[in-house]
């Protein structure tokens, strides 16, 4: 080890030489450097090595060099250095740790991650090709590792055929990478848009300059069921065209009409998005069913100028592949709300506005496209969209005529759906806040009723039809018995009983809430373990419930009716870790650092160690508690009761001679 530490320390001995040379660093700044390069080369050659000592030493030579910069800025030496090594020498060090650590931890993509990002923000073009290609032969599998390569490649390389090739070869790995296929969609739409910009800086007339019937050949060469077929057109083809801008104008003197018109770029397939089209049917063969997927390839052309043929074609292929989704239709009915508006001389897709006189004939579009979908796709997913449709915009016009409109359309909307029975829970549950938000009580009441009656289990109906009960009383009380008996595992509802007792309290006597709290509780205990799988959801209703019983009677009746209430929880109900730590919350808050809430603070604390959630720090707490409180003997006492229980006694031994140096009257 000492060899090895020895060899990279005598590496940096003319480095630091010559920052003392130029007073860039004081001598006793340089003895700093030197300890703490050899602290951190000790711990970098230990047997078994850690990452966190190499982010620990990259950070400080970031920091070093940083600071070394500035001075240098600040001294007038920045040309004297220009070309030295000096200049170079942190960077490189910087470059060698992370090198080392890289080596050692090549699974960690973490730090691969944080590799790329110092050699992008040094602008370190050579280092970052390399990074990258180590990288992705130790991550060939991550998608964001092959995007972010070929995004530097092309926004900083200027290098589209590498940005293509690199996209290529990830898309023959994962083929069913939908990032990926995204990617490399929008990278040809984007190569695309700039050929267009720089052709309109340039005063070109639109659209011209087409290559002959060869541009339009596939390759053959490679042709296996992982190649992706694409015209043989390359980077380098397409800068051609530009280096022949200056020659078109003269050779189109002399050509016919018929031969000119062949240079416009009106008839260039792949000024037209030809690629982007290929990359797109290649694209859904890999993730056929997936309408997500599909969808964002229509937001990525909205992104971009003159697509809207191509997002046509995208609807037509959803259409022709999946006419009998619901989501499918769906989308394809509120296509009709998107429109091409002239923006600086070229046109952009863009949302109507609700104030658009478009906007009518447009939605009236859409509801036709619906009312279609439903004939063709009669079920209940159908017309849940629908009606998701129509009440999302009936939120969003202010106009009277059109809210008018369309709240008539909802009303027929759901009795059509309930005479055709595709009334679902979901459906119901939207029918009925509609109505709540229409202040039709009465029918909300009906409709909800009727609900309830074929769908019991379901949580929200129940408290909608209690909150449409609020002026009844003993009336909320029976729905709600009678709710948590069909869903006793909604913490939803557990939470409404509970916000419940607590609203109703000044209605009623202290006996009548502490009654309630307990009958809750009793409730929770007996109904949840035989429904409830989940042991952190009955944990969670639980500790919710009897958290809220102790907090209660700790502000309505002291810490001494606190303590009456948790040891009779403590007693009926096997409390879990969260409320006893809740318990000595109010003891703090509430209590007296008398002997009384000593007591009562242990007794929590004894309870809670009892527990198997978090031994080490409830034993770590409790101890901190006994110092805090000077109980050295009591103390002792947790402490070997500790060591025979906590499962790490050295890590547990650390924490406690900490905790003891944190508290002096302890040693």
């Amino acid at each position: 080890m000492a060899e090895s530490v020895q060899y990279y320390l005598e590496r940096m001995i003319p480095e630091l030489e010559e920052l003392e040379k130029k007073n860039i660093f004081s001598a006793v700044e340089i003895k700093s450097i030197i300890k703490k390069r050899t602290n951190f080369e000790y711990a970098l050659q230990r047997r078994i090595k850690q990452k966190i000592d190499f982010l620990r030493a990259i950070e400080y030579e970031i920091n070093l060099e940083d600071l070394r910069k500035k001075r240098v800025v600040r001294m007038g030496l920045l040309e004297s250095l220009k070309g030295s090594d000096l200049q170079y020498s942190g960077a490189r060090r910087i470059y060698s740790l992370f090198k080392r650590a890289t080596i050692k931890f090549k699974s960690d993509l973490s730090l691969w991650l944080q590799y790329i990002d110092y050699a992008q923000r040094s602008n370190s073009n050579n280092i970052l090709s390399s990074v990258f290609v180590q990288a992705i032969q130790y991550h060939p599998n991550n998608a964001s590792l092959w995007i972010m390569a070929a995004t530097w490649e092309n926004e900083h390389n200027a290098n589209m055929a590498a940005a293509r090739i690199l996209l290529q070869r990830a898309l023959r790995l994962m083929p069913e990478s939908q990032q990926l296929w995204h990617e490399y969609f929008r990278l040809e739409l984007l190569y695309v848009e700039k050929i267009k910009l720089r052709r309109r800086i340039l005063g070109i007339d639109q659209a011209k300059n087409q290559e002959g019937p060869d541009a339009m050949q596939v390759d053959q060469a490679e042709h296996d069921d992982n190649t992706i077929r694409l015209p043989a057109v390359t980077g380098e083809d397409v800068a051609q065209w530009n280096e022949d801008e200056k020659n078109v104008e003269k050779s189109k003197k002399t050509l016919t009409k018929e031969e000119a018109a062949a240079l416009e770029e009106a008839n260039n397939p792949i000024l037209q998005g030809l690629l982007a089209r290929i990359i797109y049917d290649n694209a859904i063969q890999s993730s056929a069913d997936s309408i997500a997927f599909r969808s964002r390839f229509v937001d990525i052309y909205r992104e971009f100028t003159d697509t809207e043929k191509d997002i046509d074609h995208v609807y037509e292929t959803i259409r022709r592949d999946m006419a009998d989704s619901a989501e499918a239709r769906a989308l394809l009915a509120k296509r009709h709300l998107f429109v091409l508006t002239p923006q600086q001389g070229k046109e952009e897709p863009r949302s109507i506005a609700v104030s658009d006189p478009a906007f009518v004939p447009a939605l009236k579009k859409c509801v036709d496209d619906f009312e279609n979908a439903l004939v063709e796709v009669p079920e209940s997913n159908m017309w849940r969209l629908y009606i998701q449709f129509l009440l999302g915009w009936n939120a969003l016009v202010s106009e009277e005529n059109l809210k008018l409109y369309l709240g008539k359309l909802l009303q027929k909307t759901f009795k059509a759906c309930k005479k055709q029975s595709k009334l679902d829970a979901k459906i119901y549950e939207l029918w009925v806040a509609h109505l709540m938000q229409q202040n039709d009580q009465e029918g909300a009441k009906s409709t909800v009723s009727q609900a309830l009656e074929s769908h019991p289990t379901n949580a929200l109906l129940w408290l909608y039809r209690i909150e449409l009960a609020q002026e009844e009383h003993n009336k909320q009380r029976k729905l709600y018995t009678t709710a948590l008996e069909y869903n006793p595992e909604s913490l939803a509802l557990w939470n409404a009983y509970k916000d419940w007792i607590l609203s109703t309290a000044s209605l009623s006597s202290t006996e009548e809430t502490d009654k309630a709290f307990f009958q809750a509780c009793e409730k929770a205990t007996l109904l949840l373990p035989s429904v409830t799988s989940d042991s952190a959801d009955r944990n969670g209703i639980k500790q919710m419930l009897q958290s809220a019983y102790v907090q209660w009677a700790a502000e309505s009746q002291g810490i001494e009716a606190a303590r009456h209430v948790y040891k009779k929880v403590v007693k009926n109900f096997y409390p879990t870790h969260a409320f006893f730590i809740k318990c000595i919350q109010l003891e703090n808050e509430f209590g007296s650092p008398d002997a009384t809430g000593q007591e009562s603070v242990e007794y929590l604390y004894d309870k809670i160690i009892r527990l198997d959630d978090d031994t080490e720090g409830s034993f770590i707490s409790y101890l901190a508690y006994l110092y805090s409180q000077k109980k050295f003997q009591k103390a002792n006492q947790v402490y070997n009761r500790a060591c025979k229980e906590v499962p790490d006694k050295e890590s547990f031994d650390l924490k406690v001679q900490k905790l003891k140096a944190s508290n002096p009257t302890s040693l």
